[in-house]
């Protein structure tokens, strides 16, 4: 329970750092690219890339004795990616590599550490609602984070904004140096583990649902585009980051009546309407493409479309220890993020493809309805998989 408690402190604080690093980081390469989609899609191929090669390395090398250092050496990277934007201002680009090889470490050391102590300090039943809480206080807490930024940026400037992400990773910094985690030492048989896995039916699904999770879903490829396009529509971060706060509270409440049907043992039936919700609002902005249609379709994906993220994370986090292969959680994570990067490059190339070879309204429109369509799917997989579980 201690590693919770410190890990809900971090995490508190790491909130509202990500809001700049996954919503305003994206608007600002897209302004000093000189506008460029195929730029902001060639970045997101390497983060994503790097993602996986980075969780590989640290599900190989993260043990007791090294899980404190890896997890404090993520603030270290964070603090110096701020310090080179704040150096090199808008000749970032000429650093680009560089800068993203440093801030990619930052994010995935940060996560390789907090999802193993919560897979190994979580009882079989406690996830969902872990999740759901952590969600809720991170969402009170960054609640303003959006708007703040926003205004931060459209009256001052992306540097001042970035300061302030500097004292915060800094704050952070120092919480980490201060906690001590544990982790499971085990040896890293990927392999070995692959063979037990893949021969369960319930494994499968749940990877094949990490797969159409970031295929479609709201922390796919649409993850960094949805800024910039609200940004293009509205004209300011400021406005992009009012309406990120407002729908946020909504978020909240969705989050909340999880945790009461959790409390109450009551089967969740909300992942197939707030999926289809998405694809509907999908439908309506590409039908008329307005700055209406583009709110509705954002206030989906950042309300029910987080929502069902959230649960995803809580039943991919418990499903090794409820199939009894607890002793393989680095195995897992590792497999785990494998599908969720083919899932993630898959959508990217079709962007691409779509953006580059097919470009028309039409076929722009029909790329975002097929990717709003696997995120049904994978809702549908979602909730048997929630069914096998809840069986077990």
């Amino acid at each position: 329970m201690k590693n919770k408690k410190q890990l809900i402190s971090l995490e508190l604080i790491h909130k509202f750092v990500g809001v700049f690093s996954d919503f305003f980081l994206n608007i600002y390469l897209f302004k000093i690219s000189g506008n460029d989609f195929n730029f902001i899609l060639l970045y997101d191929t390497v983060n994503s890339a790097l993602g996986c090669v980075y969780c590989l390395f640290l599900m190989k090398t993260i043990s007791p004795k090294t899980a404190n250092t890896i997890f404090r050496s993520g603030y270290v990277c964070e603090i110096i990616a701020i310090l080179m934007l704040l150096i090199f201002k808008e000749q970032i680009i000429g650093f680009i590599w560089v800068f993203l090889l440093i801030h990619r470490y930052a994010k995935s050391s940060y996560y390789a550490v907090y999802e193993q102590v919560l897979i190994g300090s979580s009882g079989k039943h406690s996830l969902s609602s872990y999740v759901a809480g952590v969600n809720i206080l991170g969402t009170i807490v960054s609640l303003g984070a959006p708007i703040l930024l926003g205004f931060l940026i459209t009256d001052c400037s992306y540097f001042v904004a970035m300061g302030f992400i500097l004292i915060s990773a800094i704050a952070s910094m120092i919480i980490a140096t201060k906690s001590d985690f544990k982790v499971v030492n085990e040896e890293f048989h990927l392999f070995k583990f692959w063979r037990k896995a893949f021969k369960n039916k319930t494994m499968r699904i749940a990877y094949l649902d990490s797969f159409l999770n970031r295929l479609g879903g709201a922390h796919g490829v649409l993850k960094p585009l949805i800024p910039i396009l609200l940004v293009l529509a509205l004209g300011t971060e400021f406005s992009a980051g009012s309406y990120d706060s407002l729908f946020s509270v909504i978020y909240i409440i969705l989050l909340e009546i999880v945790r009461l049907l959790n409390r109450k043992g009551a089967k969740k039936r909300l992942y197939m309407p707030l999926s289809l919700f998405c694809l509907i609002s999908a439908i309506v902005m590409i039908s008329n493409f307005n700055i209406f249609s583009i709110l509705l379709f954002y206030f989906s994906l950042r309300t029910g479309g987080h929502l069902i993220h959230s649960e995803y994370d809580s039943m991919i986090y418990a499903i090794g220890k409820k199939e009894k292969l607890a002793r393989y959680s680095n195995e897992h994570h590792f497999t785990w993020d494998l599908f969720l990067t083919m899932g993630h490059l898959t959508g990217i190339a079709l962007a691409y493809i779509v953006y580059n070879y097919l470009y028309s309204k039409e076929a722009f429109a029909l790329i975002i309805v097929i990717l709003m369509v696997f995120f049904v799917l994978h809702a549908y997989f979602l909730q048997k998989l929630e069914m096998k579980l809840n069986n077990k």
